[in-house]
């Protein structure tokens, strides 16, 4: 068995030392590296489950004062992820790593 680090949340993983590569599910505590912003293109299904947008005219409408007083004034209020982006237009997932130790012939 080896001990090896995860490149991206710092966590030790346990694996074969005849393993060539695999998949790591990041689990360290910080949602900023355990999760993955994806970006949001209707309806959707994969390895977290599924989900749809129930209007996909408004889904890249970001500003929750649209069509108020202060809207239309210019004033903008935003929401956005840990990592950033914002959330009207992104989702957020568990974040699996592929770590790759050697080539296999």
């Amino acid at each position: 068995m080896t001990i090896i680090f995860c490149p991206r949340c710092n966590q030790r993983v346990l694996i074969s030392s005849t393993c060539s590569d695999f998949v790591h599910t990041c689990n360290s505590g910080d949602a900023a590296l355990d999760q993955e912003d994806v970006l949001k293109r209707g309806n959707w299904q994969d390895y977290t489950g599924s989900g749809d947008v129930p209007n996909a005219n408004f889904q890249g409408t970001e500003n929750e004062l649209q069509g108020q007083r202060a809207g239309i004034e210019g004033e903008r209020v935003r929401k956005f992820s840990d990592r950033g982006k914002r959330t009207s237009l992104f989702r957020q997932r568990q974040h699996e790593e592929f770590i790759q130790i050697r080539e296999v012939d």
